[in-house]
């Protein structure tokens, strides 16, 4: 595989993997509705436009040997369940033909833990599907269309890989590890429930460094991962850590998720009034105290081992935060 079909990058993770797959010598035609000025320098061949757009889909040139597939909607405020579906299915949907025409035989797909919901317990790769919210519902959707691939073409490597929350140096400011970060730096972190919840987290170099160690090991057929760090960390625990890192003191109470949940909901009025993405909301309180347990042990059991510990990571991360500012 030389020629690789990157959707999606100019997103966190695609423009991250970028320098990644260059040092594995990949040639690198990349795919996006906007362009990341320094990713596009770096790629043989850049298409601006809209995966549902067929003339976008033709202008693919020919050759590509593997698509890796990022472009996905993904925020928790402002996008309707249409627009989740219509972007993370109808798009794949209109990839896979595509690719199918082409004859390409190897995928990566970018899905996530959000298909299995949340649990106590740790759940693994052969947990039953139980997607909450439709950002989770479109992307077991889009799990069912690579299998129906795999079930057309016997001859298809298809890779799929399920990270938790994504993190690291260039976060975006509306992801929750940021926004973390930075309500502890501003004194306005108010620690919500016991805090005792497990919070799976993919930071962005351990997560790449999986996708390339997985896309060397292809096979023909579906293989499924999961990607989470280890060790796994509690809500209470990591913000210990962050306010270590940035010599706050850590929160000695906490108000009661019901309490908080209906605080919250005067800012979701607000936020539908003012069409305003505000940094709390009803839904970002439960998510906040919602327990994220997953089970990497399929990856780590076919040789991957975690680059950067989680401590290493937070460091790198906050690090970044206080210099960005």
């Amino acid at each position: 595989m030389n020629k690789i079909l990157l959707t999606g990058c100019s997103g966190y993770i695609g423009h991250t993997m970028v320098p990644f797959l260059r040092q594995k010598r990949f040639s690198i035609i990349g795919l996006d509705r906007k362009s990341y000025p320094n990713t596009v320098d770096s790629l043989d061949g850049f298409i601006q436009g809209d995966l549902r757009d067929e003339t976008v889909l033709k202008r693919i040139p020919d050759g590509v040997d593997m698509v890796c597939h990022l472009a996905a909607a993904k925020d928790d405020w402002g996008l309707s369940d249409d627009e989740y579906f219509d972007d993370n299915v109808t798009a794949t949907r209109k990839l896979l033909e595509f690719g199918s025409a082409r004859g390409i035989k190897n995928w990566f797909f970018y899905s996530s833990v959000a298909v299995l919901g949340s649990s106590v317990q740790a759940l693994s790769e052969s947990a039953p599907l139980a997607p909450q919210g439709a950002y989770g519902e479109s992307k077991a959707a889009g799990e069912k269309l690579f299998r129906e691939l795999a079930e057309k073409e016997s001859s298809a490597r298809i890779t799929i890989l399920r990270p938790s929350v994504v993190f690291g140096p260039d976060n975006p400011p509306n992801t929750n590890v940021y926004r973390l970060i930075d309500s502890i730096q501003k004194n306005r972190f108010v620690m919500v429930g016991k805090g005792d919840a497990i919070k799976t987290t993919s930071y962005i170099e351990n997560l790449v460094r999986a996708t390339l160690f997985l896309i060397e090991r292809m096979s023909e057929g579906v293989q499924t991962f999961i990607y989470v760090d280890e060790p796994k960390l509690s809500t209470a625990s990591m913000v210990d850590q962050i306010c270590g890192l940035l010599y706050k003191r850590p929160p000695k109470w906490s108000i009661p998720l019901g309490i908080a949940a209906s605080l919250a909901h005067v800012a979701d009025i607000a936020a539908a009034v003012t069409r305003t993405d505000l940094p709390i909301t009803a839904a970002r309180i439960k998510k906040f105290c919602r327990p994220t347990n997953f089970d990497a042990t399929a990856l780590r059991n076919v040789g991957f081992r975690q680059p950067v510990p989680i401590e290493e990571a937070l460091r790198r991360t906050v690090q970044w935060y206080l210099a960005a500012r």
